[in-house]
């Protein structure tokens, strides 16, 4: 069994953010030890795409083998390990039936320095079950919040009636004076299903702030 020491993680359900998306406001955990698995390339994409099962042989390993990095007492993480297949390294942790549940990715130094000790190591064969194709989104973190804020604001503001910050917001956002409500709030949802532009960034900010001002 090969090991990786002293990392930091961030586990959340079915997104593994990448570090540069961390907020101050997440738990993050250090890590003493978790396990390593170098394995091949369409595994890791079928562990990173897919809810997976894996077998017990691959439990029994793991088992109580991730250590957390606390100060007054041994505490662990039941199912966890890493997995690389040479080029990209995941955290995984499993659920008591073997199930995926949490995933994190690594701060780059981290991950760096599992793919220089994953260079020589044999690769495993993991055996598992896929259960579900995960929702893949690859809106980064921020587009995401910034995208489901303005959208609740502009659903809000319409349902409420409130038509006249509706329109203001429109006007900052397209410099335009539109008086049609409802052309509004059907511009407002088309653009939020687009990329994310700097005139939406402007919108996000100036809805944020709208409300630390009250």
């Amino acid at each position: 069994m090969n090991y990786y020491y002293d990392l930091i993680l961030n586990w959340s359900e079915d997104t593994a953010f990448y570090f540069y998306e961390w907020n101050d406001t997440d738990s993050l955990e250090l890590i003493k030890k978790i396990p390593i698995f170098k394995v091949k390339h369409k595994t890791f994409l079928d562990l990173i795409q897919n809810k997976v099962k894996i077998d017990e042989d691959t439990m029994l390993l793991i088992k109580d083998k991730t250590i957390l990095g606390t100060q007054s007492l041994v505490t662990k993480i039941e199912y966890a390990s890493l997995f690389t297949d040479g080029k990209n390294v995941i955290a995984i942790e499993f659920n008591k039936e073997g199930e995926s549940a949490f995933y994190s990715n690594l701060l780059i130094d981290d991950e760096l320095n599992v793919l220089e000790i994953c260079y020589n190591l044999k690769e495993y064969t993991c055996f598992y079950e896929i259960l579900a194709k995960k929702d893949n989104n690859h809106l980064l973190r921020q587009e995401k919040e910034a995208k489901d804020l303005i959208t609740l604001e502009i659903k809000n503001l319409y349902q409420t009636k409130n038509y006249l910050k509706l329109k203001y917001l429109y006007y900052e956002y397209q410099k335009e004076q539109l008086d049609d409500v409802s052309l509004i709030y059907k511009h407002f949802l088309e653009d939020l299903k687009g990329p994310l532009t700097q005139n939406i960034l402007k919108l996000y900010y100036i809805i944020k702030l709208s409300y630390h001002n009250v």
